[in-house]
């Protein structure tokens, strides 16, 4: 068959990827841009798997990607969701393994 009789399809990979982004502040007012890669309910907690965002694509494939899990907390005083970073080793580990299970279908990821 030559190419010019092949027609191509699009596929779901083709489609326009569309992140979802949430810009953090901390405590020092320093920002941080973050991607959400997944999110899950668990024990009356949603948590979210987040891995640092680079607008610039160049960066972003040079940068070595570090799961951050974080708990969704209450509102602000300015009705803004809070996030925690999960640090007890335990809740880590519990919830950290649900997002490895599901996350090792897309994404390959070293232990």
């Amino acid at each position: 068959m030559q190419d010019k009789d092949m027609e191509l399809q699009p596929t779901e990979a083709d489609e326009e990827y569309s992140p979802t982004i949430i810009t953090l502040t901390d405590e020092n007012g320093d920002t941080y841009m973050f991607e959400i890669v997944d999110e899950i309910d668990y024990n009356e907690e949603h948590y979210l798997a987040v891995v640092e965002y680079f607008e610039d694509p160049q960066k972003a494939l040079e940068a070595e990607p570090v799961l951050i899990i974080f708990r969704v907390g209450d509102a602000d005083e300015d009705g803004l969701d809070t996030f925690d970073i999960v640090d007890d080793d335990e809740e880590f580990f519990e919830v950290g393994g649900i997002f490895e299970k599901r996350l090792s279908e897309i994404y390959e990821i070293e232990e």
